[in-house]
């Protein structure tokens, strides 16, 4: 299950979309929210970092900032799937700076709608199957991959830190390969660390939120670096 965001400035036509998004997309939603305005679509986004959404974002917002709006959705939230609806030309080309699903031109088509949703079902669906399957002597369990924070190498055991916990497995970091993505990086001999749940890094470490600390080895530094400022410009 999953949400609808629309963040657009006409109120009626929010409305609108949200009535049409409900009865294409049906059982699937948890339930749609409206917003006027980025910093309220940013914040809301950044108190539910689990949720992946489908998100409608007028590219003219506030004066073009839509577009800016949806490159910090897809770094607190990487599986949400985004919309962009715009009444104009003018930011046609720096829209395909940033992943999304679909372009609609105001007033759209029923059927442009459709596709639309349909399209960022299909991703959401794919995202939420993501899993890290772990195997220890209490049984088999499934992890999806957006609540792992890092995998932490201790000898032959490897402990996975979530946000709900910690899950211990014997295995080697060079076998977890099929299982996570690209937003998985080594960082440490000892560490492999989401870089998505992660708050800032500086030459030596990752922080996180709750005040924890990963290592980074200079061997690996050049190319963390790399990949986080990606990250954080949208091109991740």
């Amino acid at each position: 299950m999953w949400k609808v965001l629309i963040c657009d400035s006409d109120l009626s036509f929010s409305e609108e979309l949200k009535r049409k998004s409900l009865a294409i997309a049906e059982e699937g939603v948890q339930g749609v929210k409206l917003f006027r305005g980025k910093a309220d679509l940013e914040q809301y986004v950044s108190a539910h970092p689990d949720e992946a959404n489908m998100v409608f974002l007028e590219v003219e917002l506030e004066g073009g900032f839509g577009i800016e709006a949806g490159k910090k959705v897809l770094q607190m939230q990487p599986d949400s799937q985004l919309i962009f609806i715009s009444a104009k030309d003018t930011y046609y080309q720096e829209v395909y700076e940033v992943d999304h699903v679909y372009l609609l031109k105001k007033p759209f088509e029923d059927e442009c709608l459709k596709q639309a949703v349909r399209r960022a079902e299909k991703k959401l669906d794919q995202a939420t199957r993501r899993e890290f399957v772990i195997a220890n002597k209490q049984g088999v369990q499934k992890v999806p991959l957006e609540r792992i924070l890092y995998f932490e190498k201790e000898k032959r055991r490897i402990h996975v830190h979530t946000t709900e916990g910690v899950v211990t497995y014997y295995g080697k970091f060079e076998e977890m390969d099929p299982q996570v993505d690209r937003r998985f990086l080594r960082c440490h001999n000892s560490y492999v660390v989401n870089i998505t749940r992660v708050q800032s890094m500086n030459a030596k470490k990752f922080l996180f939120e709750d005040g924890r600390e990963i290592p980074i080895s200079k061997s690996y530094y050049a190319e963390i670096k790399s990949a986080y400022m990606n990250y954080l410009n949208g091109d991740f």
